[in-house]
């Protein structure tokens, strides 16, 4: 599964890389978003380092390191934040929301920390069985690991529901555009999509045995950061592409797609 998911991040990036490129780094002006989008676009790469280097864990303490920085990575660099402002975007940055988001954030994350710090103080290293593997597991004490998942799925639920009343409202004010779908239909899709597996975490951590509690773990990490840095990449896109309808100049060179093949990107509707 880890293989897998280092492939999976890899071949996003080769596939986005363009866009990226076109959108970010040609950008003069710095933002908050654009911050966290880096952050969030190759956080994943230093766990996938962390990941690729267990085989060098042969000693106790230095495993319990690595696995700890293995954990806590996850923790730290959650993507939700790029989403969560973008939410309350599509609520023309309403001081209520705002507060009640930072707080609805703020109580979660609490959560996720604590019960994140009671998992790891009940795990222990241990060196592998078999001689000629050199590398060490995790001997988890609980499985208290659950209760990160089960805080990430209230918050991907709520902020869902935040998406959903708002796209229903502008969708049946007969309202729709590329720049809209970008903001509503994919972010509705992405969440989704986070929301199921956030729930596999949860059923796999609560029916596996305590071998598999990082079974998905890694997955959905990665899938949060490709879901999310496509949501800023593709809502760019179409904003760009909209302000060049509107000022009738399609042919300018900023105005083309990275990506001219792909039907979604860069197509006159």
């Amino acid at each position: 599964v880890t293989f897998a998911t280092d492939i999976q991040k890899v071949y996003d990036y080769v596939l986005t890389f363009e866009l990226e490129n076109h959108y970010m780094w040609s950008k003069q002006r710095w933002s908050l978003i654009r911050v966290l989008f880096f952050v969030n676009r190759y956080m994943p790469f230093v766990d996938i380092t962390v990941s690729l280097c267990r085989k060098c864990y042969y000693y106790p303490p230095t495993c319990k390191y690595g696995i700890r920085l293995k954990c806590i990575i996850p923790v730290v660099d959650q993507p939700l934040v790029i989403l969560t402002i973008r939410t309350w975007s599509l609520y023309t940055r309403s001081r209520m929301l705002g507060m009640i988001l930072t707080a609805f954030f703020l109580t979660c994350w609490t959560a996720i920390f604590t019960s994140m710090g009671l998992f790891l103080e009940s795990t222990h290293a241990m060196r592998s069985p078999v001689p000629e593997k050199a590398t060490c597991f995790a001997d988890v004490g609980n499985v208290l690991l659950y209760v990160c998942w089960c805080v990430l799925l209230i918050y991907d639920a709520g902020i869902m529901i935040l998406m959903v009343v708002q796209a229903v409202s502008v969708y049946s004010a007969k309202r729709s555009s590329p720049l809209l779908d970008a903001l509503y239909i994919d972010g509705v899709a992405y969440y989704v999509l986070l929301f199921i597996f956030s729930l596999a975490n949860v059923v796999t951590i609560l029916t596996l045995s305590t071998d598999f509690v990082n079974l998905f773990s890694s997955f959905t990490r990665v899938l949060h950061s490709i879901l999310t840095c496509r949501v800023v990449l593709h809502v760019r896109e179409q904003a760009n592409y909209a302000r060049c309808i509107d000022g009738d100049d399609v042919s300018n060179i900023n105005c083309l797609s990275p990506f001219p093949t792909v039907p979604s990107i860069g197509v006159v509707p």
